[in-house]
């Protein structure tokens, strides 16, 4: 008998033995419990002689089956059980069931909703002398967790949903319009038998997949907009927030309103709703969620005030417009199975992508969104280094929630970006138009998506589908370029390396030829298609040798690129003249590159003047953006080659032997270019001068290298001075790094001032978990003692626990390696998804290094134990897996 590595497998999704036609649903909020009366119209689609509903942890109180459902007076009590090992509700009807038989069942249920586990309603965070605050999250499978239901993205159905509470309430929230018989003013009315109680009834007429679901009972402010659409049509805009935190509500209310005209202009969708609301959630283990004309957002990323980063900031601007973009991508057109999520999620973030880059600089935004898929915990490369993941339609998974990562959210959104530079843009929009003409209200499968981009450009996509979506593993693409000065030729020769017993990829790759002068060469820019092991490009007519070739540009495709014989000076060359600037900034990581691994081999050589000559360059050309001048002078332990991805000790300390050098050789430098950007002015809108502010933190952090008590001067004052969250985040983890004597005395200060914003307390824990001393492991045990910290608050424990988890220079020793095995089993019945970011960090047990591996395999082997398959399915699987790859 052979036991599967999965729980669900895509042969667990058949065809659906019942159609769902409507549901009326009635919930009443209680301080300790939320009962549902749910009545479902369905229809069999094959004969049957029992209904099997979804049902998770729900009392089930009574249940009731009308084999008329037009005569609700022919209802009958049904017999029914429950399997709470398959969470299902087993239903006798009166009569046995043929294909087409309308019917209808009636269940009333209570659920009892945890304050950990954040999936159908859970207990939120509740404001002070407010009822308990409920939110839901019923993705994939969270509403069996509220009522019986048929939960499958499929059983899309249209809804009525009366809710009712306290009448402390300030709003009772679900999809669809308020109903103007029940509620004429829109609002809550109290209860005739009861004035301490309200209800309202929405009523939402479009199809809606169970998980797009929302019913949420709580106490929030409101900030009111609206927008017009070019068609005259008016759309009210409500941003629900914590109270007293309207004003920080501001800002995302622009945001949002931009985001939706933008969305109009330039994917011709309008929104239908009359309302479309956004609902502040303190705990969520995601960032947000879309529920059909309500998006949850999690209130540190909703809001912009004085705790904000400008890489909340940053986020605000894509959370809001990915959430609303799933009212098209998700909402209305809706992925077949979860097996198909990823084409949910990766149209709408190339959707978010190209919003961001209409909003801030486009070579900005891509270097982040590269930064995205090269982090070394969570990003797409590192998983699949693993080699346990990387399939972008899985095979199978043991939680819906394991599909929520870097593989579905960058590398699937990659694949996006890559169709459309293979096809070209108009070809793409007429495919992705078809697409959501065709199943607008419906579902839609993998197959069915590319079927319309082969239709729209009359090319078979099947070896791209295969490839990039089935399978395990990225090119990796190498380049020799020659010139034949005779003939006036340029050759480049590309050979592409795949995992073994794969295909070659299709890999659209963007380049140019770049002259002396630093400009594209006419006639040499364009985007080929690279479909074989080798290919060659032939480049003919040249009047004089070009300078280099400036190839992969903008990081064409998913996966790695390297030049292969190209020269110190080439480089060089192309970091100084490249005219595209995001070319500019690879050319000189490549340099980099070649020094971190002279170190990595042998710590004790000497970096290269050269290298810093032209480091020097870019510290002092005022020309640049400062964004840009930040993406050169950063220096990161990750290497771009990746066969050096765990030597992570090493890493660690090539990195601190280049930040020395740099210091050494330019501290002057340093300190005056800090002076020179000014960001002490408070701005008169967060975006300005973000980018200045990037660069300072990059300075900053080169500066504290010194550790000297000047410097300790230096970053004290601008801790104090500073009036962004940024300036002061940066200072204070620069100085809780340093050996400044009253380090301690400042945190404990910060805390004081910070702790009570969500958002200002999970920076001051960033800040503790990033020390980089062998102490921070007792600072975290004493952050995680104290009296407001909450483990099962996934904001906090993200900054806390999964910042320690990217501290390599403390991870990646026998305290932290421990460190992480111990948090692992402690959160795993917490909170499953933080604990699965924690022990990501030993997804590279079988390339580990013989002084660290024994122990890792020891740690994995201590959670296998430890984590029951039955509480915690997805790490007990997540560190089977890793085990069983040394095999």
């Amino acid at each position: 008998m052979s036991t599967r590595r999965f729980r669900y497998m895509r042969s667990d999704f058949g065809p659906l033995p019942l159609k769902l036609h409507h549901m009326d649903i009635t919930l009443r909020f209680y301080e300790d419990r939320v009962e549902a009366e749910n009545h479902l119209q369905l229809e069999a689609v094959a004969a049957q002689d029992l209904i099997a509903l979804d049902a998770n942890n729900l009392e089930v109180r009574s249940v009731h089956f009308n084999p008329h459902p037009e005569d609700p007076h022919s209802a009958q009590p049904a017999a029914f059980r429950t399997d709470p090992a398959r969470n299902k509700l087993f239903i006798t009807p009166s009569r046995p069931l043929q294909p087409g038989d309308r019917f209808a069942v009636a269940t009333h249920t209570i659920c009892f909703p945890s304050d950990h586990l954040l999936e159908g309603i859970y207990r939120d965070v509740t404001p002070p002398g407010a009822p308990q605050q409920y939110m839901s999250q019923c993705q994939q499978w969270g509403f069996q967790r509220i009522m019986p239901v048929l939960d499958d993205c499929r059983a899309k159905c249209t809804f009525t949903t009366t809710l009712e509470g306290d009448a402390r309430y300030t709003h009772l929230i679900s999809n669809g319009n308020v109903s103007r018989t029940h509620n004429p003013d829109g609002v809550p009315v109290p209860l005739e038998n009861d004035p301490t109680r309200k209800r309202i009834t929405y009523h939402n007429p479009i199809p809606m997949a169970p998980y797009l679901f929302i019913a949420c009972a709580g106490t929030w402010d409101e900030l009111c907009d609206s927008i017009t659409y070019p068609s005259g049509r008016t759309v009210r805009l409500e941003y629900l927030v914590p109270p007293g935190k309207v004003d920080q509500a501001r800002i995302p209310m622009e945001i949002l309103k931009d985001a939706i005209l933008w969305i109009h202009q330039t994917q011709g969708y309008e929104y239908p709703g009359e309302t479309y609301r956004t609902i502040c959630m303190t705990k969520s283990n995601f960032g947000g969620m879309e529920n059909v004309g309500n998006t949850t957002i999690v209130t540190d990323a909703a809001l912009v005030g004085e705790h904000s980063l400008d890489s909340h900031l940053l986020y605000a601007h894509a959370v809001i417009v990915h959430e609303f973009e799933h009212n098209q991508c998700g909402s209305e057109t809706t992925m077949e199975t979860p097996f198909d999520m990823w084409l949910n999620e990766a149209y709408t973030v190339d959707v978010e992508r190209r919003y961001m880059a209409s909003v801030f600089d486009p070579t900005f935004m891509r270097l982040h969104q590269v930064d995205s898929i090269r982090n070394p915990l969570l990003g797409p490369l590192a998983i699949e280094d693993g080699g346990h993941a990387g399939r972008i339609v899985r095979e199978g998974f043991n939680d819906p929630d394991e599909l929520v990562d870097g593989v579905t959210y960058v590398k699937a959104a990659e694949v996006i970006r890559m169709l459309r530079l293979m096809l070209g843009e108009d070809t793409f929009e007429k495919g992705k138009h078809l697409y959501f003409t065709r199943y607008r209200h419906g579902n839609a499968n993998t197959d069915q998506f590319f079927q319309c981009f082969e239709e729209t450009s009359g090319r078979s996509l099947e070896t791209f589908k295969k490839q990039w979506l089935h399978t395990l593993g990225y090119p990796k693409v190498t380049a020799t370029c020659a010139y034949n000065e005779a003939n006036g030729t340029f050759t480049v020769d590309f050979r592409q390396e795949v995992p073994p017993g794969s295909r070659p990829f299709p890999v659209p790759m963007q380049l140019a030829l770049v002259d002396r002068r630093g400009r594209d060469i006419p006639g040499t820019s364009r985007t080929i298609l690279l479909e074989g092991f080798q290919d060659r490009l032939v480049l003919e007519g040249l009047s004089e040798a070009p300078a280099f070739a400036s190839l992969n540009r903008h990081m064409s495709f998913y996966g790695t690129f390297r030049m292969e014989g190209v020269s110190m000076e080439t480089l060089r060359a192309q970091a100084l003249l490249d005219p595209h600037a995001f070319n500019r900034v690879e050319a000189f990581r490549q340099l980099t590159d070649r020094q971190r691994l002279r170190l990595v081999q042998d710590p004790d050589r000497e970096v290269d003047p050269q290298w810093l000559d032209l480091y020097g360059v870019f510290l002092r050309d005022d020309t640049l953006s400062p964004a840009l001048r930040s993406f050169f002078l950063r220096i990161d332990e990750q290497p771009l080659d990746r066969r050096y991805a765990t030597r992570f000790p090493e890493l660690v300390t090539a990195r601190e032997r280049l930040m020395e050098a740099v210091n050494r050789r330019f501290h002057h430098d340093l300190i005056q270019l800090f002076h020179k950007i000014h960001t002490h002015h408070p701005p008169a809108h967060p975006r300005d001068g973000l980018e200045d502010r990037m660069l300072k933190a990059t300075v900053t952090e080169l500066i504290a290298v010194a550790d000297t008590p000047e410097v300790h001067r230096l970053l004290y004052e601008h801790f104090r001075q500073a009036t962004t969250a940024n300036d002061r985040v940066s200072a204070l983890m620069a100085l809780n790094r340093s050996s400044w004597p009253e380090r301690t005395h400042l945190m404990e200060e910060t805390y004081r001032a910070w702790h009570s914003d969500v958002s200002g307390y999970a920076n001051y824990l960033k800040v503790v978990a990033s020390r980089t001393q062998p102490d921070v492991f007792e600072a975290i045990a004493e952050e995680k003692a104290r009296a407001t910290f909450d483990i099962t608050h996934p904001t906090l424990s993200r900054a806390l626990l999964v910042t320690m988890a990217l501290n390599t220079k403390r991870v990646w020793t026998p305290q932290g390696i421990h460190w992480i095995r111990d948090h692992v089993v402690e959160l795993a019945p917490v909170n499953t998804t933080v604990a699965s970011r924690l022990l990501n960090t030993f997804q590279h047990v079988a390339r580990l290094q013989d002084n660290v591996k024994p122990l890792v395999l020891e740690a994995l082997e201590e959670i296998r134990r430890r984590v029951s398959q039955d509480v915690c399915p997805t790490v007990a699987g997540q560190a089977a897996a890793y085990l069983e790859g040394l095999g």
